[in-house]
């Protein structure tokens, strides 16, 4: 097998692996305990606050970004490619977090807004 290809389908087979097992015991514990006749067990339906997640992604990507472009600006072979290029793969934590704030702002806005009517 080429080593280029072995660490990508590891990574996908320990995913895969990962998410069989967590099935698999999710379905045995509610074997369980149907069987003992009590109730199933909660599971967390709310992801809860979601900011702090957002602001490491973030911060993620803003470092990466200006981390390569750094790095790479000093770089003295020509061959090497520019550094924004590499640098702007940061963009990908870095729009996954603002998108999670985002998601954060229009449900708490929600929230807000159909707190008053309830009480």
């Amino acid at each position: 097998m080429d080593e280029g290809i072995v660490v990508p389908v590891v990574i996908f087979g320990g995913l895969f692996l990962f998410l069989i097992l967590r099935s698999y015991f999710r379905y045995k514990l509610h074997r369980t305990a149907v069987e003992k006749g009590q109730p199933l067990p909660e599971t967390p339906r709310s992801r809860g606050d979601i900011r702090k997640p957002a602001l490491v992604l973030i911060a993620l990507g803003l470092g990466f970004m200006v981390a390569m472009q750094t790095t790479l600006s000093y770089v003295p072979d020509h061959d090497a490619p520019a550094p924004i290029a590499v640098s702007i793969w940061g963009i990908v934590p870095l729009l996954m977090g603002a998108g999670q704030w985002l998601y954060w702002r229009i449900t708490e806005k929600e929230r807000q807004q159909e707190a008053p009517s309830t009480a």
